[in-house]
């Protein structure tokens, strides 16, 4: 013989069965993404080394990005951004810019900037090997403004420049997945910004990139070694979750910061 149930202990079973399903879904959207699937170790360069093809046009008035090396007024950037510059200066904010000297290098794409302003330098880690797969923050100025670039190591590829002045290096590549929101199409001003890994240490400088592939080509660490040798910062961590907050600090504090070229 069926029992009839009160009408308010059902309405309390859907309640509660609607409670539970909610909190489901919000743990499966709030969940953390899942790691990137990781790879080989990247190998060493070899002759087979995909080129990457660059032409270094004649020098325009442009921006880029620069990052703080050392605690002595030492900025690092991409040598074609300031290279052929009548003038370079870093932007400080509130209209103001300290002017620098630019000294670029004929063996990778970057250039040294020298100035009286001091700050706190970026860790990096220009020694361990990488891993095809592992995550890269960019951290700059594309299109002039503050934003954010997430990557993925794709492979080791070397450049081959043409135009304004010859150079043959090493580079790697990565793979576009993630930036600001509301940033489309080219990432130019994001050349000469630093690549972080997941510690938070300079593993690269951004040197070219090739939108309709996708990628963004950086400086080879060991290409950096002789140039960026202070290891007294101290790292911290990146994630998806605050890339974001952490590449607005840097910017704020100018270790991370906006480069102008000018051009007479």
């Amino acid at each position: 013989m069926w029992r009839k149930f009160p009408d308010w202990l059902i309405y309390l079973v859907i309640v509660i069965a609607i409670y539970t399903n909610a909190n489901r879904v919000a743990e499966k959207i709030d969940a953390p993404p899942p790691p990137p699937q990781l790879g080989p170790m990247l190998p060493s360069e070899t002759p087979r080394d995909e080129r990457v093809v660059v032409n270094v046009k004649r020098p325009d008035s442009g921006v880029g990005t620069a990052f703080a090396i050392d605690g002595k007024g030492r900025w690092m950037t991409a040598r074609h951004v300031v290279d052929s510059c009548d003038e370079v200066g870093i932007d400080l904010g509130g209209r103001k810019v300290l002017r620098v000297e630019s000294f670029v290098s004929e063996d990778s794409d970057t250039a040294i900037l020298t100035g009286n302003w001091k700050r706190k330098p970026l860790a990096n880690d220009l020694y361990n090997r990488r891993q095809i797969g592992e995550r890269g923050f960019f951290f700059g100025f594309p299109q002039g403004r503050p934003g954010e670039v997430v990557g993925s190591l794709l492979a080791r590829n070397r450049m081959v420049v043409r135009g304004r002045y010859r150079s043959d290096e090493a580079i790697l590549a990565w793979s576009e997945v993630g930036r600001t929101k509301g940033l489309f199409g080219s990432l130019g001003g994001l050349s000469g910004a630093p690549v972080m890994d997941k510690d938070g240490e300079v593993i690269g400088v951004v040197s070219a990139e090739s939108p309709r592939r996708g990628r963004i080509y950086t400086v080879a660490p060991e290409n950096l070694q002789e140039l960026l040798k202070d290891r007294t910062a101290t790292p911290e961590s990146l994630s998806l979750n605050t890339y974001g907050l952490q590449a607005d600090r840097l910017r704020r504090e100018r270790r991370i910061a906006q480069v102008i070229c000018i051009v007479n």
